[in-house]
């Protein structure tokens, strides 16, 4: 990705987040009174994502296309191989926001030219672990605003195999792990009743190794069952741009999530 590219993308996601802070700043009113002491939530999900884009192993063959879609990413998944949750700590207007996300990935993909028959691609395992400290800029009945900073991290194993076509067959592997700064806003809006709005968007990477970059945003809407439950649905989109010598890592994942939050 070019550097105008990347100075593009961070602009636009850095504008959708100033926009969030904005509209919560607008939307406040009177304080709430905080609560004393820590408290803690622990959020299991299923992200229905779908993954496109391009990964690669080789040095000097093109990158393969994968296109993991939605509609059958339950053929895809390596049931074994798939834990997600994210949690939370909070002690007045400071907290900390954890997301682990394992999944195991396989499939067909397009291959890269005339050069080779069909291409296998396996992810095993996909890791993306997110650390965050939160402070509360906006605190009140009507809305509450988090600014995020943080770090996330990927470990990434990849496994093509290529059968011959005009060039024999071959097969390569590479694991690559890396750490990106991410810095985020998230906004909690209630409606009342128990019911509540989410939007949380974050940027990283913003091209300091290697012209990485990753940005997502999320919506969720949720019920608030009781004091300790927590039920939630929305949509989630995550974009990761890394290159690393022959290891190629452009995607996207898009698609529905679901949770439940549990408070103690």
């Amino acid at each position: 990705m070019n550097s105008r590219a990347i100075r593009r993308c961070t602009m636009l996601v850095g504008v959708f987040l100033c926009i969030l802070a904005s509209i919560g700043t607008c939307w406040a009113g009177s304080k709430k009174k905080p609560v004393d002491g820590w408290t803690f939530e622990v959020s299991p999900y299923l992200w229905m994502a779908s993954l496109s884009g391009t990964t690669g192993v080789f040095q000097r063959v093109p990158p393969t296309s994968v296109d993991f879609s939605f509609n059958k990413i339950f053929n895809h998944i390596d049931w074994p191989k798939v834990f997600m949750a994210s949690g939370e700590a909070r002690n007045g207007r400071f907290g900390i926001l954890g997301d682990v996300m394992y999944v195991g990935l396989k499939a067909e993909a397009a291959t890269p030219g005339p050069l080779f028959g069909s291409v296998t691609v396996k992810v095993s395992p996909d890791i993306t672990a997110t650390l965050e400290g939160a402070y509360r800029i906006v605190d009140s009945p009507s809305v509450q605003v988090d600014g995020l900073a943080g770090a996330r991290l990927f470990s990434v194993g990849l496994d093509l195999n290529l059968s011959g076509g005009l060039l024999p067959g071959r097969s390569g592997s590479q694991t690559n792990t890396w750490v990106d700064p991410v810095i985020g806003v998230r906004v909690i809006v209630p409606f009342g009743s128990g019911f509540f709005a989410s939007a949380y968007g974050d940027v990283g990477g913003f091209g300091i190794s290697g012209g990485d970059l990753t940005w997502q945003f999320a919506g969720n809407v949720g019920y608030n069952v009781n004091d300790w439950l927590t039920a939630y649905a929305g949509f989630r989109y995550l974009n990761i741009q890394h290159e690393d010598g022959a290891f190629v890592f452009d995607v996207q994942q898009e698609g529905p999530i679901l949770g439940a939050t549990f408070r103690f």
